[in-house]
């Protein structure tokens, strides 16, 4: 599971409004002073993103949350968003370098406009794929609310609470 820290930054009856900061690859890097890239990266705000969460526990607001997600989760979706697209921009291209002279396209171009569009749609189905029904295994679930300074331990959360981000 990897394992993430949040805020609460709302409550409610029965939800709570997280919000996590967006880390880029930079932020990790030991030469980050030292880059160019890191530079750029760091002139740009820090991005956050708010998730939605069911919760019955009483939590406060600012008080802080573990997230996490399944290590196959993310390998997975890594691999459907980084792997499947490079497969079918290979493939379409090596295609439509055979088949388009055929039908008397032999120009490179037409190669290439196949390709690209090929490679998007297959970005477009993947993205659908992921927003339709039971996705939520790609979900990041609530863990655990953390004590306030001073509290207790780990408060857990139920396993059906664990399991259903609200969106």
């Amino acid at each position: 599971m990897i394992e993430e820290l949040g805020t609460i930054k709302a409550v409610d009856k029965d939800h709570i409004w997280v919000e996590t900061m967006i880390k880029t690859t930079c932020g990790g890097c030991v030469a980050n002073d030292h880059c160019g890239t890191g530079t750029v990266a760091r002139a740009f705000s820090p991005k956050t993103q708010t998730l939605i969460f069911r919760c019955s526990k009483h939590a406060e607001v600012g008080q802080q949350v573990k997230l996490g997600i399944p290590e196959e989760a993310l390998l997975s979706a890594s691999a459907l968003m980084y792997l499947l697209p490079l497969v079918v921009l290979v493939i379409s291209a090596l295609g439509a370098q055979y088949a388009l002279p055929y039908l008397d396209l032999q120009s490179e171009l037409w190669v290439v406009l196949f390709s690209f569009a090929a490679t998007g749609l297959s970005f477009v189905k993947i993205r659908r794929m992921l927003q339709q029904d039971d996705k939520q295994v790609y979900q990041p679930r609530l863990l655990a609310l953390l004590p306030r300074k001073g509290g207790a331990g780990n408060i857990p959360v139920s396993a059906e609470e664990r399991n259903i981000p609200s969106s």
